[in-house]
């Protein structure tokens, strides 16, 4: 038996059986609805699925004609996928350790520019073998004078960022992998000089846990998609890195809070590494 939760809570599951094929996806479709470099999906068998709490509460956004994504309207996590005899659980908000599963990385002919992989998994640049191919081609983004561009995964939220982010964190938290559902968030810092509106600000709303004074993410409200984060008195904004269309100009500096990492997926790049913050 595993279970699972949203950031927030309000999700709560159960699925008993066995975990099978632990797929890292890059997809650009993943990457705009996780935030993330990549989304993590182990798949079980739906009968062995239940919901404890929430199941009236999650909304759904039709990302294509074959692909239904599932997530928590309050805090924007991603909620599991029941396709005919299967459910596909997002990895990242599994509360209990997993077996050792056949892992792989799937999509990576899609792959973000700024990510680097440095594992021995099996990879293949569309789906792996005996599962269906779907279409992950992102729509080219709108031309800018200057900049990159970034949106959500409907597209009604986007935005531009100018220059390079001021940081950029893979950070393994518990509160990033459950909100990003997905083996860590990749969190680039640009001023607010250097970043600006492009359309669907209205359409974006924040979720912040009562307990955490520096935490917070944002969403788009109609697809679940991770959104830029900005907070009153600070003076920079936070952008998930898996919104952005094109290349922010700078690699990512360090894994941090790799204390609460998830075993699941280990990683072998040359960034350093960080039990919590890095030195200020």
């Amino acid at each position: 038996m595993v279970s699972g939760a949203c950031l927030c809570g309000a999700l709560r599951y159960t699925v008993e059986g066995p975990l099978t094929d632990l797929v890292h996806c890059h997809c650009s479709r993943c990457r705009k609805h996780h935030g993330a470099p990549f989304a993590s999906f182990v798949a079980a068998q739906a009968r062995g699925f239940r919901w404890l709490t929430g199941a009236d509460h999650v909304q759904t956004y039709r990302s294509s004609p074959a692909g239904v994504r599932p997530f928590c309207p309050t805090c924007f996590a991603v909620a599991p996928t029941v396709a005919g005899d299967t459910v596909y659980l997002p990895a990242g908000n599994l509360e209990d350790p997993l077996a050792e599963l056949r892992a792989v990385h799937a999509y990576v002919g899609s792959k973000a520019s700024w990510h680097t992989l440095a594992d021995d998994l099996p990879r293949y640049d569309a789906a792996p073998p005996g599962r269906s191919s779907l279409e992950v081609e992102w729509p080219a983004p709108p031309t800018l004078a200057s900049g990159v561009h970034g949106s959500c995964l409907c597209g009604d939220v986007r935005f531009a960022v100018e220059g390079r982010p001021t940081r950029f964190m893979l950070c393994h938290c518990s509160r990033c992998r459950r909100g990003r559902s997905a083996a860590h968030g990749a969190n680039t810092f640009y001023p607010l000089a250097q970043f600006s509106w492009l359309a669907g600000q209205s359409q974006v709303r924040a979720y912040r846990l009562p307990e955490a004074a520096r935490f917070a993410l944002a969403g788009c409200v109609r697809c679940g998609s991770g959104a830029p984060v900005i907070r009153e008195g600070v003076p920079f904004v936070l952008v998930p890195a898996g919104l952005l269309d094109g290349d922010p100009g700078l690699r990512p500096e360090a894994h941090i809070h790799v204390a609460s990492g998830a075993a699941w997926y280990p990683f072998h790049d040359d960034l350093p590494q960080f039990a919590e913050l890095p030195p200020a």
